[in-house]
């Protein structure tokens, strides 16, 4: 198991200086943004999918560097209502299949994407808790979007060889460990599969050790997040806090697609994300690690840096430390 970085923390930076940061904090991998939510800066699949001189120009700064390309992550919105969306990300994320394929990697990550609530629906909507039939009825809609879409994604990925690793995320259809195995059962292909990042588990109340031995054998890749839950503001607030604002343009928020940008969460969330570490120790991550091998993972672990309150510069080398700690240790022993 290495230690790799997801370098959408480096956006501000050129594809090889990049790699060379990666290098000097002593990470050996990295995930690179393609497409989807995040802008071209470091791949742009659909340019180097059809250009062999420009992939050949894209792996030679990897073997300059001495950084080993783990995977691409082509996150986005596939299923959003707003064509704007929709239509950029499933290129993008077609695009980063055939690239991956091309460029030797037998995996991919990505999102399985938020529906509107019904056909006329200009908006996507996270039905949570269905407990009228109007909202059954949009979770069946919802579902009745995702699931061929879904199908014909994946044998697009089997036909290329590559296998895709969804990561439950808020908002999206998939956003818990049962609504993951609903896609993948109702799917039914073996190419559709899991990305693991424990931090939206953590502020849900879900085990991420649990995860990891309900998808032996279908865990594909793993981000490393943490989170930090204030338990006085979650008595305060609850973990579905909605005090979201927005950001004003000269703060340059990311945008997202479409007109769609990031927003801001309130100063005393009830949870937010820190470096692995912070949230959890090396004891913590150890366990996991651990019961992430036994699940049939033992690739690159990689960091996805959005901690909010210590710059990269101290929160990539402090999350660094914990996971080359954890994966030194193959197993920790518990009192």
């Amino acid at each position: 198991m290495r230690v790799g970085l997801y370098l959408s923390a480096l956006l501000d930076h050129s594809l090889r200086d990049a790699l060379e940061r990666v290098r000097d904090w002593g990470i050996t991998d990295a995930e690179v943004p393609a497409g989807g939510f995040l802008p071209y800066v470091h791949c742009n699949p659909g340019a180097l999918a059809a250009s062999p001189a420009m992939r050949d120009g894209f792996l030679q700064q990897f073997a300059e560097t001495g950084v080993n390309l783990a995977i691409l992550n082509a996150n986005g919105n596939p299923l959003h209502p707003d064509p704007d969306v929709s239509v950029p990300h499933r290129k993008d994320l077609r695009d980063s299949i055939v690239l991956s394929s091309q460029l030797g990697l037998d995996r991919l990550n990505a999102m399985a994407g938020s529906v509107g609530s019904g056909p006329e629906a200009k908006l996507p909507t996270w039905s949570l808790v269905p407990w009228e039939t109007g909202l059954l009825e949009v979770r069946d809609y919802q579902w009745s979007v995702a699931v061929p879409y879904w199908k014909e994604t994946a044998a697009f990925a089997a036909d290329h060889g590559v296998k895709l690793a969804l990561e439950i995320h808020p908002h999206m259809v998939c956003y818990s460990p049962a609504t993951l195995e609903r896609l993948l059962d109702t799917v039914g292909s073996e190419h559709l599969g899991v990305n693991l990042d424990p931090s939206h588990l953590f502020w849900q109340g879900i085990d991420p050790n649990r995860m990891a031995a309900r998808f032996a054998g279908r865990i594909w890749h793993v981000a490393a997040k943490d989170t930090v839950l204030v338990q006085d503001n979650i008595a305060e607030w609850g973990v579905l806090d909605d005090r979201y604002t927005e950001i004003p343009p000269e703060e340059h928020p990311l945008p997202l697609g479409g007109r769609y940008l990031t927003t801001r969460p309130p100063a005393d969330a009830p949870w937010h994300f820190v470096a692995a570490g912070r949230g959890h120790d090396v004891r913590w991550w150890t366990d996991f690690l651990a019961a992430v091998r036994r699940a049939g993972f033992d690739g690159a672990v990689c960091i996805e840096n959005e901690d909010w309150d210590l710059p990269r510069e101290e929160s990539i080398p402090l999350a660094a430390r914990t996971l080359r700690e954890a994966v030194g240790v193959p197993e920790s022993t518990r009192a």
